[in-house]
């Protein structure tokens, strides 16, 4: 089911899909094999290449990670989660927290409709997602997380429309003016 997900992702976003099932041996003498299943899929959105890793098994983990064209002018910032359990103590309506020194970039994720996706997934879900948008080393955008709940691939198509979001607004190049003239332009 899975591996059809992602097949049917590659198609509708004209990329490349990679499967991997293989046994891992983890006791010399007893014998012991581990399942690993790895789930990779690369597109390109424009001129900016998407990578999808998702791997089962061993660890259950994924990252979708964008790296950005050299023309894009994205804006740094933090998205960090409050876990599913201090949430229940928190009471917080938002589990997300958004760091970054720009505004402009924050009140366009609190408007995001990908970003309500993932807010509602995380209020039923134990997903706890790290996106970090960083332009120091390398301009690109990456969210790492674990596979630890039910549906897991139901985050994969959101993260991706967030990035696809995140891009269409770089393009215009208004996350850098004042915040209140931005707030009027949106």
């Amino acid at each position: 089911m899975r591996k059809r997900f992602f097949r049917d992702l590659a198609d509708v976003e004209g990329g490349e899909f990679y499967f991997k099932d293989k046994d891992i041996l983890s006791g010399h003498e007893l014998g012991v094999r581990n399942p690993n299943v790895t789930y990779l899929l690369i597109f390109s959105y424009k001129d900016n290449q998407f990578s999808i890793f998702n791997s089962t098994g061993t660890s259950f983990v994924g990252e979708i990670a964008c790296e950005f064209s050299s023309t894009l002018k994205p804006i740094e910032f933090e998205l960090n989660s409050i876990s599913y359990f201090l949430n229940l103590f928190l009471r917080r309506k938002n589990r997300f927290k958004i760091k970054s020194d720009n505004e402009n970039i924050k009140h366009f994720l609190s408007k995001s409709e990908a970003m309500k996706k993932l807010i509602l997934i995380a209020k039923k879900e134990a997903f706890n997602p790290f996106i970090v948008c960083e332009i120091e080393k390398n301009k690109r955008i990456s969210t790492k997380y674990h596979l630890e709940f039910d549906d897991w691939t139901q985050v994969i198509e959101p993260i991706i429309e967030l990035y696809k979001e995140l891009i269409d607004e770089f393009e215009k190049g208004y996350l850098n003016v004042s915040n209140k003239a931005y707030k009027e332009l949106n």
